[in-house]
């Protein structure tokens, strides 16, 4: 029987740029979450004699300058190799990008593929040939994995590449490759890294993402590990996920349809932020970000007193877990109480303005025609941490479009409406 560990896009101590700026967030919590995350993955290791760990890339983050990041790092390093686990280690796009990769040396059972050309590493006494390539630079073009070597005879090959698996070669992309680039090598398991969503892309042989080993940010939600992969003497693999983060993002949407009042709404969020944090937590702190959604009576209320709603939000997630429960964000989609397209039909103030959204949300060059750019709010908001929406995405211009409808139109009826 044969066992190891793939993990990639550790990002230790990643800056948490603009986190400060949140009343209550639990920024040490956080900016501890990526260390402690590596260090349950070395514990599981340890605790399961695990001999080999596969690094696919990403284990700094590229702007990070502190040398105890480094230091940590060593550390555990140094418990693998008294626990007796050989650790292969490529290098990404964020660790070619990290001056402290050049600084200290990691412990001699830390293989560390070159980013010149592509090597194989034999370790006969668990019959595996682990191929791979560390990047040069924080932007690699070139397909890597076309120079990969032949698969070693009688050994069981593992292939170790960083890669968006998808652009263009010689033009975007990180280290770009197709899945045919990956199963033509005829390697035994592909330990992926860089994209930091788990997924399995191929059975036979495994084709996997093992995705981050824990989450920054809210575009990060859920569990977050590693795979550990079992071969048995027939040749047999068996991938499993284990997971290793220590705190958790999620994504909570409420629906508020039918709801007349603040407080039958507060009971739904309650109700439903509960049900969340017994399934997911498990005991990890969390950082939560509420969508409301749907259509009510209660909307009118709900964008018109928005502190409120966010005071009772957060108490309902102290109550509920402890303080274990952070409230990221509240975004309000909801829609108000009223009929939206007869008031659209109507010769109102509501109905004009509601064709005018319509018309910039269908009608590209008609926004573009408007010249609105959101330029010099960017400049006074540069080195903030605030991030912009991109109104060139027409996607993200329909969102806001929508939620500026929503938030208006209750204003505007809350009389009987009047054609002119």
């Amino acid at each position: 029987m044969l066992t190891f560990i793939h993990a990639a896009d550790f990002h230790i101590d990643s800056p948490l740029r603009g986190l400060a700026r949140y009343e209550g967030a639990p920024v040490d919590e956080i900016r501890q979450a990526s260390r402690r995350a590596l260090t349950n993955l070395v514990d599981y290791v340890v605790d399961n004699k695990i001999p080999l760990l596969l690094i696919a890339g990403d284990l700094y983050d590229d702007d990070c300058p502190d040398f105890q990041t480094l230091l940590h790092v060593t550390a555990q390093m140094d418990r693998l190799r008294d626990a007796g686990t050989s650790v292969a280690l490529i290098y990404g796009n964020h660790d070619a990008g990290n001056f402290m990769t050049r600084s200290l040396k990691l412990p001699d059972n830390v293989k560390i593929f070159p980013s010149n050309r592509a090597e194989t590493w034999i370790i006969d006494s668990l019959g595996i040939a682990v191929h791979g390539q560390s990047f040069s630079s924080a932007e690699v073009l070139d397909n890597l994995v076309r120079s990969y070597p032949e698969p070693v005879s009688q050994l069981f090959n593992i292939g170790l590449v960083h890669t968006s698996l998808s652009g263009i070669e010689g033009q975007n992309g990180y280290a770009p490759c197709s899945l045919n680039d990956l199963l033509m090598k005829k390697y035994d398991y592909w330990a992926l890294g860089h994209m930091h969503r788990h997924e399995i892309l191929n059975n036979n042989p495994y084709v996997i993402f093992s995705g981050c080993i824990q989450g920054r940010h809210i575009r990060e939600p859920g569990p977050k590990g590693c795979m550990r992969v079992d071969v048995d003497n027939s040749g047999q693999v068996r991938a499993e996920r284990i997971i290793l983060d220590v705190f958790r993002w999620k994504i909570l949407e409420v629906d508020i349809t039918g709801l007349g009042t603040f407080h039958q709404v507060m009971d739904k969020i309650s109700l439903d932020m509960e049900d969340l944090f017994s399934a997911e937590s498990q005991g990890r702190a969390m950082g939560v970000r509420v969508e409301l959604k749907g259509t009510g009576p209660a909307h009118d209320h709900l964008v018109q007193n928005r502190e409120e709603l966010h005071a009772a939000v957060c108490r309902a997630g102290t109550d509920i877990s402890r303080q274990k429960i952070w409230i990221e964000k509240i975004n309000i989609n909801t829609s108000p109480a009223v009929d939206l397209d007869e008031l659209k039909k109507s010769k109102s103030p509501q109905g004009d303005l509601i064709r005018f959204i319509d018309d910039l949300q269908t009608d590209p060059d008609f926004f573009q025609d408007l010249n609105f750019s959101l330029d010099d709010l960017a400049a006074k908001l540069a080195g903030t941490g605030v991030n912009l929406p991109d109104f060139n995405d027409s996607d993200t211009l329909h969102e806001y479009l929508t939620r500026t409808r929503n938030i208006i139109i209750p204003h505007l009826s809350a009389g009987k409406v009047r054609d002119n």
